[in-house]
């Protein structure tokens, strides 16, 4: 064999070798929980209920309740792929300062919560939190207002699919997973991808409940084109707000554009 021909059959090995590992490792690099709870509420001095929820596989869900007086409303908070609920308390605190109530989970296999994650047992997770919510607490759907940051928009909207809930909230989250796939791996065939969080996909099925989609240009992680084309998929009554700062920092960086657009978006309701 040539020196060309090894050339490209040493190609060809390097790029299956990646291809392999990309499937294998699919959910170590798309998963990044943290069992350590940094805080808790009570450590901040907030008053606060320790919820548990089993869902329809047997795995029992771990979570904060904040309970506001001075509104029915409740807001779900589905966070992103990393750490817990424990790094969330302030996105808590703006709610309460809202006057509505907030419940913050951790999925499968993050903080206190049962179990390995999955994108399945994700699903279960949310619609088991929603029927406590109800259940339990006596929460009317209606009040409900489901809120998903990057990972978590996907969860949110598949929740906002399945139950009637008053709102849906997604703050710089992603089309898709095989649309980031794309995005950071464009070598990559998209029948590789094993995971979907297809938010764009529910969106499109939701009718009748208002959406407000939060996104920064500055957004390093999930390209500003994914809240503008998720905003485009939703259909009326929607908003879209356009945040500025990084992906991870963009809470403290456009707080007040934050608050106040959510507090104009709870009054809407």
């Amino acid at each position: 064999m040539n020196l060309v021909g090894k050339i490209i059959l040493g190609g060809v090995i390097v790029y299956v070798l990646l291809l392999a590992v990309l499937y294998l490792f699919q959910g170590q690099i798309l998963f990044l929980p943290d069992r350590n709870l940094i805080r808790t509420p009570g450590s901040l001095g907030i008053q606060y209920e320790d919820v548990w929820v089993g869902t329809s596989d047997g795995v029992k869900i771990h979570g904060w309740y904040f309970l506001s007086n001075e509104s029915e409303r409740v807001v779900v908070l589905s966070h992103g792929n990393a750490g817990n609920i424990s790094g969330r308390i302030e996105i808590a605190e703006m709610f309460m300062d809202l006057g509505v109530s907030v419940l913050l989970y951790d999925y499968r296999g993050y903080g206190k919560s049962e179990g390995s994650p999955s994108e399945k047992g994700f699903y279960r997770d949310i619609s088991a939190v929603v029927e406590y919510l109800i259940d339990e607490k006596q929460t009317k759907p209606e009040d409900i207002i489901l809120y998903g940051r990057s990972m978590g928009g996907a969860v949110a909207a598949f929740a906002a699919k399945k139950f009637p809930v008053g709102g849906l909230v997604l703050d710089s989250a992603f089309m898709d997973v095989p649309s980031m796939a794309k995005h950071y791996y464009p070598i990559v065939p998209a029948m590789m991808v094993r995971y979907k969080f297809s938010a764009i996909d529910y969106i499109r099925e939701i009718d009748g409940i208002p959406v407000m989609i939060l996104h920064s240009r500055e957004d390093e992680i999930v390209p500003f084109s994914h809240g503008s084309k998720l905003y485009e998929a939703a259909n009326h009554p929607k908003q879209f707000v356009e945040l500025r700062g990084g992906h991870n920092g963009v809470f403290l960086t456009s707080y007040r554009t934050i608050k106040r657009n959510w507090s104009d978006f709870i009054n809407r309701l």
